[in-house]
């Protein structure tokens, strides 16, 4: 099946995009296929072919999906004239699926931290999202960020970035009540090897060049049976965590590549 976006209106804001990955619930499951309705947008019906169910051979589709399912899936075509979205499950990788569900999931909790605020100020969701969710959406990752950040430092951090007094106390509040930063833990399996001049001193100047970065969030880097080595850190917050974890290893690349060697990434987790 071809990966293309067609009709005249194919960019419209409430359609996915070819090659996104989207939330989506199962609705009807027939034998050619699976029908669902995508969470992240209105609620619009796309269709899994049985051919991308999975990578297997599928003799019957509810081995691998069920009615009211949340499934994560990999934009295939838009049609617009026709009304569907094709969507594909074999070509979405656990990790992805897995980071795609985490990132809803967040997404969620910033939403409904946000329509509590709406509620307290005795407005709508669309003012408060006007208010302060575009100002959080745009300075963080996602609205929940800004929150765990302000749990941690204060509501200066909304005030910081434009949102009015009275919507930044009242989120502050609630973050205080109902935000948890939960400590996460992470790592990577790196390749270094080194068989210019530096040798096995390059490799000990890249290994001490990701244990620097690590280091303050109780990371450690250590062999995994040369030539490979684990990186791992704890953080608070998955954003802080990942964005750790790429520093150590972009640095440790750097270094290695720097000192005649060649490195790279064995695996994540």
């Amino acid at each position: 099946m071809s990966e293309k976006q067609e009709g005249p209106h194919a960019g419209d804001s409430d359609l996915p995009s070819v090659g996104e990955l989207v939330i989506a619930t199962v609705t009807r499951i027939t034998s050619h296929g699976a029908y669902a309705s995508l969470d992240e947008h209105d609620g619009r019906e796309a269709f899994v072919h049985i051919s991308e169910i999975a990578s297997t051979w599928v003799r019957n589709i509810r081995n691998f999906v069920r009615e009211s399912q949340k499934i994560v899936g990999k934009v295939l075509r838009v049609d617009l004239r026709r009304g569907q979205v094709d969507l594909s499950l074999r070509r979405v990788t656990k990790e992805h699926s897995r980071m795609k569900i985490q990132e809803w999931k967040r997404a969620q909790r910033g939403k409904r931290l946000l329509e509590l605020a709406a509620e307290k100020l005795k407005t709508s969701y669309e003012e408060a999202f006007e208010a302060a969710g575009k100002l959080m959406e745009s300075n963080y990752s996602d609205m929940l960020e800004a929150l765990e950040e302000a749990k941690e430092k204060g509501v200066k951090v909304l005030r910081d970035i434009g949102v009015p007094k009275k919507w930044a106390d009242v989120l502050y509040e609630l973050a205080l009540i109902h935000v948890i930063v939960r400590e996460v833990s992470l790592e990577a399996t790196i390749k270094l090897t080194c068989s210019s001049a530096e040798g096995i001193e390059g490799v000990r100047k890249a290994l001490l060049a990701a244990q620097a970065i690590v280091a303050p969030s109780k990371g450690e880097v250590f062999v995994d049976g040369a030539p490979r080595y684990r990186i791992r850190l704890k953080a608070k917050g998955a954003k802080d965590a990942e964005s750790i974890l790429d520093r150590a290893v972009e640095e440790s690349l750097r270094v290695i590549k720097e000192c005649g060697g060649e490195g790279s990434v064995v695996a994540r987790s």
